[in-house]
């Protein structure tokens, strides 16, 4: 059956219209009234009434359309939830019924609830999971275990049961993979120290913590996965276990019995399969989760470097000058930093310079950071790259956390940095992002406050203990 002979042509219009936002928001403020009323429907004045409050508490960035408007006259929030309850209605949605007490009941059709329900699992796996924990890994693990390990002599049922929610739970892992896949790609297209800091923090708190870690620990399928195996083989190798699944299936078949065992058997084996090859997908999504964990701190190591490149290191030599001409060595600071701007020069241009073929290769003799050994400048050199080789271990982290941690349960990014913005003082805060969760024992909560600075305009979050 095609989907447009039970969904009406209007329907989509809703999503793809120029308030889609508005009406959006709308229907999953109204379903939310609507699941809490009762099994017949709510009235029209209360649903009008939900929209209503919602548009009060959630100003609209944009203005709603409103259908016989008439010029100068003020739209209230109450004649745009009226239109937004009529377009639903037009667009078949909803039905609006009278019942035997005069009063209008609303009721959403059967196939918008379930594009509701995709679009609010849409929504909350975009949301760090705050109103519902998403990717229940160990749910639908903990179900086919349960079903299998409890001998109902349901078979057929059971084994739908089993291959419905491991599905479930593939859906699961492939969401995981296709979200780690989205903040990959986001390296690519993010060139702001800031932005991938920000992005950083949302994957920690959206993937590590709902859901990759939970999938490696709590969650982890190897608990379940050799008993639900050993258990599935033992459908197959008992043939009475089998007939009676087989028989379930004849209807669906054709009434072939041959053709049902195939499709029990062929079953089953799909099952199996998934549960032996889970490892290597899950092998996937760790490979993935350290490229996107390696990646973002080189790149932002590197923008650090690139952007500081003239500012910073020439700011150090005018340092290095300064301090040396206060002690009254202007000569030896000349001296030292003399080298670093020699260009070779030439006095003479041959005429047939330009017909020459190109001689041998030869460096520059002004190599000065690497080939002159001279205390002096050893020093400038280490001075110049020091910041950058500092290595930050769990071990630095943990005893650098404790310190804020030894009065206080959770700290703020923005007291870590204060005025301190230092290309250490972020790749430090990189590293505490990078342990939060896994290595180490605390956990990350974004803010929706900014860290004002000169250099940088971060989003803050909360850095948590957690024991």
């Amino acid at each position: 059956m095609n989907i447009f002979d039970i969904v009406p042509k209007q329907f989509f219009s809703v999503l793809s219209s120029k308030n889609q936002r508005i009406y959006v928001s709308s229907i999953l403020e109204l379903f939310k009234i609507y699941e809490q009323g009762s099994i017949l429907g709510i009235d029209k004045n209360i649903a009008r009434q939900a929209i209503v409050d919602y548009f009060d508490a959630n100003p609209l960035d944009e203005e709603l359309e409103i259908e016989d408007e008439e010029e100068g006259v003020e739209i209230t929030n109450r004649d745009r939830a009226n239109q937004v309850l009529r377009r639903l209605e037009e667009c078949e949605w909803i039905d609006i019924d009278v019942n035997n007490d005069y009063e209008e009941v609303l009721n959403f059709r059967d196939y918008a609830i379930t594009i509701i329900d995709a679009l609010k699992e849409i929504n909350s796996d975009s949301y760090y999971g705050e109103e519902t924990e998403t990717h229940e890994f160990r749910g639908y693990i903990f179900t086919v275990y349960s079903l299998l390990t409890n001998d109902h002599g349901e078979y057929a049922l059971t084994l739908d049961q089993v291959y419905k929610n491991t599905i479930a739970f593939v859906r699961e892992i492939r969401k995981l993979d296709s979200r780690l896949k989205y903040y990959i790609r986001t390296i690519v297209d993010n060139s702001e120290i800031k932005d991938l800091i920000n992005l950083l923090v949302n994957y920690k708190v959206e993937l590590v913590d709902h859901a990759y870690r939970r999938l490696k620990t709590s969650d982890n399928i190897n608990k379940y996965r050799v008993d639900i195996v050993k258990k599935l083989e033992e459908y197959q190798q008992n043939p009475l276990i089998m007939e009676m699944i087989s028989k379930e299936y004849l209807i669906k078949n054709h009434n072939d019995p041959d053709i049902a065992m195939m499709k029990a058997n062929k079953k089953i084996d799909d099952i199996i399969d998934i549960y032996n090859s889970i490892s290597y997908i899950i092998d996937e999504i760790d490979n993935k989760n350290k490229v996107y964990v390696n990646t973002t701190i080189a790149k932002i190591k590197f923008l650090l470097s690139d952007d500081e490149n003239v500012i910073t290191k020439l700011s150090r030599i005018l340092k290095y000058t300064g301090n040396k001409i206060r002690k009254n060595q202007t000569l030896k600071a000349l001296n030292d930093i003399s080298s670093l701007f020699n260009i070779n020069s030439y006095q003479q241009l041959s005429n047939r310079s330009v017909y020459t073929p190109r001689g041998i290769y030869r460096h520059a003799e002004a190599q000065y950071l690497m080939e002159n050994n001279g205390e002096p400048d050893r020093r400038l050199q280490e001075e110049f790259y020091n910041e950058f080789e500092t290595t930050y271990s769990e071990d630095v982290i943990a005893k650098y956390l404790k310190a804020y941690f030894r009065n206080n349960r959770l700290i703020k990014a923005s007291q870590i940095l204060r005025d301190d913005m230092s290309d250490e003082a972020i790749i430090r805060l990189l590293y505490i992002l990078v342990y939060a969760g896994e290595e180490l024992d605390y956990t990350v909560n974004p803010l929706y406050e900014k860290i004002n600075n000169k250099r940088f305009d971060l989003d803050d979050f909360e850095i948590i203990r957690g024991y």
